[in-house]
């Protein structure tokens, strides 16, 4: 089965639900939580707050008590984690990848947000004079220390760890493979906002994938085909480290997925995303086309 076949199967699966106005709310995070889901919250020593967390349970969990699942954890929570846990399920379902437990990690505020998902080298708002700097060294440390350890010790979890995250998200995915590499397994880093910092995250890749001679992990990126110019910048230049620089054992494949806008890239690259991870082998480069159509505004 091709990716194209695979995007348009999960896109009718998605489009069903959408329809109903259940995924666009969650989208924008209005209505209630989707049922099925397991709301906890977690005290951060860490952040020093308390962290919801939402978990969503592959079908057969209860009835096979003796088998074991890799985890996704997936950034902006309540919005990413619900189309993810979907089409997980429906890709299991059909047999082209294992069933997964889906952790999404909302956020605390969008203050919040930016302080969590930007490198600590990086300003967290640009616009701002004297922005202070980010603060994913600490979110990074609350995912290892706080809420891995407590997602493998209250469910039948594998040691197979995946992370994912939506632009700004997309980012700390990104950093987080120099940051501590052997942490997670596979990373998607969807629309990542790049362009940051006059693309020093581009810099910082090929500084330390020069540096590195041999990496087992598997990186996927994706950029939807009507973003804007800035976006396709980023996207293009890291895109272009990785062909020149990828060391040894590090699988990867950076996607332009056609007609996808900001909003809706992850929910689109998601099945393709997994699709190079479980099945097609990944390629040294993904789509070659520039982004066209580009709109004004410069998301966040």
């Amino acid at each position: 089965m091709t990716w194209k076949a695979i995007a348009s199967l999960a896109g009718l699966w998605l489009a069903s639900l959408a329809g109903a106005g259940y995924l666009a709310g969650w989208y924008f995070g209005q209505g209630e939580y989707p049922e099925g889901t397991i709301v906890s919250t977690l005290r951060s020593g860490v952040l020093n707050e308390d962290r919801e967390v939402l978990v969503h349970l592959p079908v057969g969990y209860e009835t096979d008590p003796e088998r074991r699942y890799p985890v996704i954890y997936v950034l902006d929570g309540s919005s990413q984690d619900v189309h993810t846990s979907s089409t997980a399920a429906l890709m299991a379902r059909i047999g082209l990848m294992p069933p997964l437990i889906v952790v999404g990690i909302p956020n605390v505020s969008g203050e919040g947000r930016q302080r969590d998902y930007t490198p600590p080298t990086m300003a967290t708002d640009v616009d701002i004079e004297d922005s202070p700097r980010g603060g994913a060294d600490r979110f990074l440390a609350f995912l290892k220390t706080e809420l891995i350890p407590d997602i493998e010790r209250r469910y039948r979890t594998t040691s197979e760890r995946m992370l994912a995250g939506h632009s700004r998200g997309g980012l700390f995915v990104a950093w987080s493979l120099m940051a501590d590499p052997n942490l997670f397994q596979a990373r998607f880093a969807h629309s990542p906002a790049l362009w940051r910092d006059d693309m020093a995250m581009a810099g910082m890749l090929e500084d330390y994938l020069a540096a590195t001679p041999a990496l087992d992990s598997f990186f996927y990126m994706s950029l939807g085909s009507k973003e804007n110019a800035e976006m396709a910048g980023g996207f293009s230049r890291v895109r272009a480290v990785l062909a020149a620089k990828a060391p040894e054992g590090l699988r990867w494949r950076a996607d332009l997925v056609p007609g996808a806008v900001h909003r809706n890239n992850g929910e689109w690259a998601t099945p393709l995303g997994f699709r190079a991870y479980y099945g097609d082998p990944p390629q040294r480069a993904g789509f070659s086309e520039t982004a066209r159509n580009a709109p004004a505004a410069r998301p966040r």
